[in-house]
């Protein structure tokens, strides 16, 4: 395993590049209305007035302007990664506290999410209003074919591979020997792929996503109102939400080829699972819109869902009940942060069978994407959990 040519970067794409994309929406044929009346909104899948709304907006407020600012505003990186047959060229965010005790955080997004998923809390987590909080380097990579990282070509990269990428990059790279880590969706299997097997150096780990193992003959009549709302929120989104899953899994190739040639198609098939997956009340239509752009403009959505083909296998072991033994949770402890539109969630009991247990909490806002939809109870959790246990 070798990494090779780190060099850093601007993100930019030209005015032409970004016209073209906005051109191509404008024009896209549209149905003059939804094809029936659903019952309930959102429960056939993309809200159609929903949709038009986002449209509207992308054609007519949103600048790619400010998104870029934004995104250089943070130190970009590219660096090459060699190991056995695979080669790939990774893209990373480092961002460097000031503070000599700031604790290496890796922080991984997961699908359909970005690196800038994590805009709203790298500044606070790097530069804390109090030297009393603790503070982080955080260190948030873009996952092999996401963005501007590339994925290798090899038929059967797996999280594990990715695992080791992920581990490499902090320990061999950046030279941070102990780090903690932090995901949802991908990334908190990622990570919990990556607490099993590198907990010499990952110190801690968090997570917003943890499908825990919930016995048939479980008493929930002792959950609280927030672990009643998750759970049922979970087999909700199981039994309604999961058609996509099956495709990505299946026939990766066909999903991806045929969404990612319509910045109309990403828009109304990544814009729903921005919008189900958040919190209602809290979803910002600015962040779809963003998330949409990177996308399209970074070409990687057919990329983006090879994913779930490829790494399967791990996605189910990760499920499958604690007394099988499948990727316990071997760093010295874990946290939990909950949040009640996650559509991966779980009740705290459950939880303590796949490890230590340090730090769990409940919060009334925020979903899927707490980093975007409750930013600021997302960073105080961080800085509590980790504070406390590095």
């Amino acid at each position: 395993m070798s990494f090779a040519n780190l060099r850093q970067i601007s993100v930019h794409y030209d005015e032409n590049t970004v016209q073209n994309m906005l051109s191509m929406l404008k024009h896209a044929p549209i149905p003059s209305q939804a094809p029936i009346d659903a019952k309930a909104p959102w429960s056939l899948g993309m809200d159609y007035d929903y949709l038009l709304f986002l449209k509207q907006k992308f054609e007519t407020e949103w600048k790619w302007e400010r998104v870029e600012a934004e995104i250089n505003s943070f130190n970009n990186f590219m660096v090459d990664y060699t190991t056995g047959e695979d080669s790939l060229q990774l893209h990373f965010v480092h961002q460097k506290s000031k503070r000599a005790d700031a604790i290496p955080l890796l922080i991984i997004h997961g699908w359909p999410g970005t690196f800038l998923d994590f805009r709203k809390v790298i500044e606070p987590l790097t530069n804390p209003p109090s030297s009393d909080l603790p503070a982080f380097h955080v260190v948030a990579p873009s996952l092999p074919g996401y963005f501007m990282s590339t994925i290798s070509r090899r038929d059967g990269w797996n999280l594990t591979d990715t695992a080791k990428l992920m581990n490499g990059l902090m320990t061999e790279w950046l030279g941070y020997k102990k780090y903690v880590g932090q995901g949802g969706d991908w990334g908190a299997i990622i990570m919990r792929i990556m607490s099993s097997l590198y907990a010499d150096s990952m110190a801690a780990v968090h997570f917003n996503m943890f499908r825990s193992f919930l016995p048939d003959d479980t008493d929930k009549s002792k959950f609280s109102k927030i672990e009643k709302f998750v759970l049922a929120r979970r087999d909700e989104f199981t039994s309604t939400g999961f058609g996509y899953n099956v495709i990505q899994t299946t026939k990766p190739f066909t999903i991806g080829l045929a969404i990612a040639s319509s910045p109309l198609a990403i828009l109304s098939y990544i814009g729903e699972k921005l919008y189900c997956w958040s919190d209602p009340d809290r979803v910002d239509p600015q962040d779809i819109l963003d998330t949409v752009a990177l996308y399209f403009l970074s070409g990687c959505f057919a990329s983006s869902v090879v994913i779930y083909s490829q790494s399967s296998k791990q996605r189910t072991e990760v499920n499958l009940p604690p007394k099988d033994g499948l990727w316990p949770v071997k760093t010295r402890s874990f946290g939990f942060s909950s949040f009640p539109y996650e559509v991966g969630g779980s009740a705290k009991a459950p939880l303590e069978a796949y490890g230590n247990l340090a730090f769990y909490k409940e919060h009334e806002h925020g979903g899927h994407f707490p980093a975007l939809d409750n930013a600021a109870e997302f960073v105080e959790d961080l800085r509590e959990y980790f504070g406390a246990n590095f």
